[in-house]
């Protein structure tokens, strides 16, 4: 693993990701191992064109990388993420979080593509390690093996071909990746980027509406219709919410 120099790092725990991350100041590094190098550098690329945009997010300030990996520093995104906020502002941030998400798949020219070809591709490679991290399941999908999982995936997979909608998705559209001003509730960026790219837009719209519903506790309508798709397609939304947890591992 990449070390950072200096011992005014401060480790930062949230997040799933492999990466060991640390903050100073109005900084973030992000480390990682040799076999790690190819991701964060993708992570890296799509943090710098997605700052060449209309959209709020961070800068990159520095790459590092040397035998023993490498390491992302970026700006800090201001405000608090989505899941600090509390109940009384959740109503009014739907309407800044529909939106944004809508600006983000407006826009063009993107260079990265994420295939729903790739997608299940990683999904197989998963749950044919027993990497599936059940917490990331629901109480009645860990009563099933992964691979009976997969097969409901791979059932449906035709039907959700013949309906894409590509646009530049963000491909982990979860709250604690979503920074809002807690004054005004208005979104002031997006972080953890290392997915985006070309994809189906219910790939993010199933994540964020499982997310308000989960960690809001609340209706996803108020989002949905900020966003432009007030009765959205159900099957998609389900499809997409199966195929997200088998991809970690």
């Amino acid at each position: 693993m990449f070390q950072l120099t200096g011992d005014d790092w401060e480790p930062v725990t949230v997040g799933e990701s492999d990466t060991s991350v640390y903050r100073r100041g109005d900084v973030f590094a992000k480390c990682c191992a040799p076999d790690g190098v190819p991701e964060l550098a993708g992570e890296r690329d799509r943090v710098e064109w997605l700052a060449g945009t209309s959209l709020p997010g961070a800068t990159v300030l520095d790459w590092l990388e040397s035998p023993h990996g490498a390491c992302l520093m970026t700006t800090a995104v201001p405000g608090i993420p989505g899941t600090e906020l509390p109940e009384p502002a959740r109503s009014k941030a739907m309407h800044s979080l529909g939106r944004t998400l809508r600006d983000l798949h407006e826009l063009t020219d993107c260079p990265f593509e994420r295939p729903l070809e790739s997608v299940i591709a990683t999904a197989e490679d998963v749950v044919r390690r027993g990497a599936v991290n059940p917490d990331f399941l629901t109480d009645e999908w860990r009563l099933l093996d992964p691979s009976e999982l997969l097969a409901r995936v791979l059932a449906e997979r035709p039907s959700i071909e013949r309906g894409l909608e590509l646009v530049v998705c963000h491909g982990d559209a979860c709250l604690p990746n979503v920074f809002f001003d807690p004054s005004t509730l208005e979104v002031t960026g997006l972080i953890d980027v290392g997915r985006l790219g070309v994809a189906d837009r219910y790939s993010d719209l199933a994540l964020t509406t499982i997310q308000v519903h989960d960690e809001w506790s609340a209706d996803p309508g108020p989002f949905l219709a900020a966003y432009g798709v007030p009765d959205p397609d159900q099957r998609r939304l389900e499809f997409y919410r199966l195929l997200d947890p088998l991809t970690w591992g």
